[in-house]
């Protein structure tokens, strides 16, 4: 019996000492559905970009302009959350950028071009930019349209948890007009509790 107790002690207590334990999202797919932050994950992302696709694909101004020959730009998505998702949000750029470019509706000008740009650097500094510099960006670059966003939430805290509403906006603005020809929302709710 002694033997028996000593032998499990030590076993447990290896186990305990094993440390953390890793796993991969392609061995157990729940790993990627479960949450682990109020942050936005893969999910998420991958949520907001079909939901305004699905609206984007369906829209008066795809079925006008969307025949492959005209050229657009995600330029940025604007961060206005009190969360850190700068990174999430360039994710989610590239993720827009790729489905516009596999699906051939438009030629896509990257916004790694843009923002090598002077007159992007120059759009970047502030809210308003005149239609002149927008213009002149847009035939500097052969581009018609710009994709453009921001994120703003909602976040409250009780003791026991803490929620964070995001709203994503998401637009298509002509660059010569500075007309919006498409805007679309995606709503996404995350919350930590215990």
């Amino acid at each position: 019996m002694l033997r028996f107790l000593i032998a499990s002690l030590v076993i447990f207590s290896l186990i305990g000492c094993s440390g953390p334990r890793y796993q991969r999202g392609g061995g157990d797919s729940r790993i990627d559905i479960k949450a682990m932050s109020t942050g936005l994950d893969r999910v998420d992302l991958e949520r907001a970009l079909d939901d305004w696709y699905t609206e984007f694909s369906s829209s008066k101004f795809l079925g006008r302009e969307g025949d492959g020959s005209q050229t657009l730009a995600v330029l940025r998505i604007d961060n206005d959350t009190s969360e850190h998702i700068s990174s999430q949000l360039q994710t989610l750029i590239s993720s827009v950028e790729t489905r516009i470019v596999n699906d051939g509706d438009f030629q896509v000008v990257t916004n790694d071009n843009i923002a090598k740009s002077a007159i992007a650097a120059e759009m970047r500094r502030g809210d308003e930019v005149d239609q002149s510099t927008m213009a002149e960006l847009g035939m500097q670059l052969g581009v018609q349209y710009f994709i453009s966003g921001r994120v703003g939430d909602s976040a409250e805290k009780t003791a026991d948890a803490r929620r964070v509403q995001y709203f994503l906006f998401l637009r298509v603005t002509e660059v010569v007009t500075g007309r919006v020809m498409f805007q679309s929302q995606v709503d996404m709710t995350k919350q930590i509790s215990g």
